[in-house]
């Protein structure tokens, strides 16, 4: 469970992989986008409705209700 750390070799190579990967994109006409993991959960209900038991829900310090974005 949780998130794991990279060490520097495969990082490196992870690195160049996706380098690799958006140069093509890119090369195809594709565009980035830059969009948030994490967003209010009122926003995201309304963004999904049935989808909702897809959403990862979770509490930040301060008590504000959060979503992790399924889709990314």
């Amino acid at each position: 469970q949780g998130t794991r750390d990279h060490p520097p070799a495969q990082a490196a190579l992870r690195e160049r992989l996706l380098a690799a990967v958006v140069s093509c994109f890119k090369r195809h006409g594709a565009a980035a986008i830059d969009t948030p993991a994490l967003e209010l959960r009122e926003t995201l209900m309304g963004k999904y409705g049935e989808e909702k038991k897809l959403i990862y829900e979770l509490q930040d310090q301060g008590g504000e209700l959060l979503a992790l974005r399924y889709d990314l």
